[in-house]
């Protein structure tokens, strides 16, 4: 063996032989039997846990009428509608509870009026078997006796069915509110891939996500979160592939919320991330379907959120936010030197302005003698130093790129345009700022737009003006010390108990890293999640 391959034995070692290099958090510290004990206690949040109890329906119709009008606050609360009938030949006093605008209102009609008022079998009394095995057969029926339960159906887009002698309602699965159709990635844009983005209804989220994974190994645990909001939530994992301990993890940290209003995927990730004050972002969110199949295809835990466009995928390791999906669909020179730009891209957002002011201010014996001239040159007018100039471009910019995000989106990348023309020509001309300061501003600005993740690019945006004000008192020496700070926190940072930096680096037989191969040859999983099944490919013997 050769001194190299001996150096390079310890200095990358074989780390899918060491099972406790990658503990997953707390996890690491229980035996087997403790996590199995803990796993199976930890369940989802069930919206029966978030509803009230109100007692139980009376048998008497008028008295079950006003606790529901009293409860509703009707009828100055004009959304809750109580239509009293009357059940067919037996002229049995009955009533339907439903909101308006959160039922399809010829379902509403199929289901339960037209069988109800039209029934002509000749009984001697009414029950509620009755009505839920032969009467209102068209539809979902359940039978409930619990007031706050029959709320909460009512709330959810059901109708509830009363009748007079009866303690039990028959609720009747009715929702049609509007929602909107499946349309194209607005944020996650590629040539070449799919072109459907999630929507905010989460049944169409996870058909999209089953029409991509048609396996019976496809596990999706639904759940409820928000006191007041109920808002419905989903597990999303292959059961052959993922690590239970993962999955055990973000199924009790979803279980431990306990938060009035749910609005939002973007609510969720802030309540189950492991650092809330950390600059960069620890849980990849992504409005792609396709990307969230492939990332469950490799043992990843994703998480749907009802009235949200956006879903989440834990763990997310540091590398993760500089891909995209459409890198598996290229081949690999292409997607390989895509992420190359993208690596490029990224440094150049965070350093440039930095490296620029603490070389103008403390280091001018690195610039070359005919360059330093032309820029003392440019700046012999300006009365700002260069770190203030740098600033205020920065801030001008931000302000800019902020104002074409809110301003309409017909006039809003105009407004952009001609405002950094505007102002930068201007700066100059009233030498305000330089040139070479407009142009390292416009190359950071242009940088930044290649970092393909939202949350990446803003942690690279706050990230710029630390590394700007440590440059402009020490130097390189000052966006070293930021740097190793930063540094050491992400090394020692863990996301849902894998460390962040670990995806790619240390594991040997990756075949999908910065430089990533044929596809054909990427057969293995990442090590770091501890996937249950380890190859992609295999062996049909």
């Amino acid at each position: 063996m050769s001194k190299w391959k001996k150096f390079k034995k310890y200095l990358i070692p074989d780390l899918s032989k060491d099972e406790d290099f990658f503990s997953l958090g707390s996890w690491g510290e229980n035996s087997k039997e403790e996590r199995s004990e803990n796993e199976t206690l930890t369940s989802m949040p069930k919206v029966d846990n978030l509803i009230k109890d109100y007692g139980f329906l009376s048998s008497d119709l008028k008295t079950n009428i006003n606790w529901f009008k009293n409860h509703f606050s009707i009828p100055k609360n004009t959304g809750v509608i109580i239509r009293e009938i009357t059940i067919g030949q037996l002229a049995i006093k009955g009533a339907i509870l439903y909101v308006d605008g959160q039922v399809n209102w010829e379902h509403l009609n199929q289901t339960v009026l037209t069988p109800l008022m039209t029934m002509d079998e000749q009984i001697d009394q009414i029950s509620a078997d009755l009505l839920k095995e032969q009467i209102l057969t068209k539809g979902q029926t359940s039978k409930k006796e619990k007031l706050g339960q029959i709320v909460n159906d009512i709330l959810m887009g059901s109708a509830a069915v009363l009748a007079e002698g009866l303690n039990v309602s028959i609720i009747v699965e009715v929702k049609g509110w509007e929602k909107r159709s499946i349309e194209n990635p607005k944020t996650e844009v590629v040539i070449r891939g799919s072109q459907e983005a999630f929507t905010e209804d989460i049944q169409t989220n996870l058909s999209m996500i089953r029409r991509r994974l048609r396996t019976p190994d496809l596990m999706i645990e639904l759940g409820s979160v928000g006191n007041l909001s109920r808002t419905d939530i989903a597990i999303v994992y292959l059961k052959s592939i993922a690590n239970s301990d993962l999955v055990g993890e973000v199924r009790k940290r979803i279980a431990t919320i306990d938060y009035d209003y749910i609005g939002d995927s973007g609510m969720i990730e802030q309540l189950i991330e492991d650092h809330p004050n950390a600059i960069y972002p620890s849980i990849l969110s992504t409005e792609r379907p396709d990307r969230v199949s492939a990332q469950l295809a490799d043992g990843y835990v994703s998480i749907i959120v009802n009235n949200s466009p956006f879903a989440l995928i834990v763990p997310a390791q540091f590398f993760v936010f500089l891909q995209t999906a459409e890198d598996s669909y290229l081949r690999w020179p292409y997607s390989s030197f895509l992420r190359i730009v993208r690596i490029v891209g990224y440094f150049l957002s965070l350093y440039l302005p930095a490296v620029y002011v603490a070389i103008a201010n403390y280091h001018q014996e690195m610039i070359p003698t005919t360059l330093i001239l032309a820029i003392a040159a440019t700046r012999e007018t300006v009365p700002l130093p260069v770190a203030a100039e740098t600033v205020m471009l920065e801030c001008m910019f931000e302000l800019i790129r902020e104002a074409g995000v809110r301003i309409p989106s017909v006039i809003g990348p105009t407004i952009g345009i001609v405002g950094a023309l505007i102002l930068g020509q201007a700066a100059v001309q009233a030498n305000l700022v330089s040139p070479i300061v407009v142009i390292i501003t416009a190359i950071t600005a242009l940088a930044s737009y290649s970092i393909p993740n939202y949350n990446m690019q803003f942690a690279t945006r706050i990230l710029r003006f630390v590394y700007l004000i440590a440059a402009s008192i020490l130097g390189l020496v000052g966006i070293v010390l930021v740097w190793i700070t930063l540094i050491s926190f992400r090394v020692s940072s863990r996301t849902f108990g894998v460390p962040v930096l670990s995806q790619k680096a240390l594991d040997r037989k990756s075949e999908d890293k910065v430089i990533r191969k044929a596809i054909k040859k990427q057969k293995y999983r990442p090590l770091s999640i501890r996937p249950k099944l380890r190859k992609k490919i295999q062996d049909k013997r």
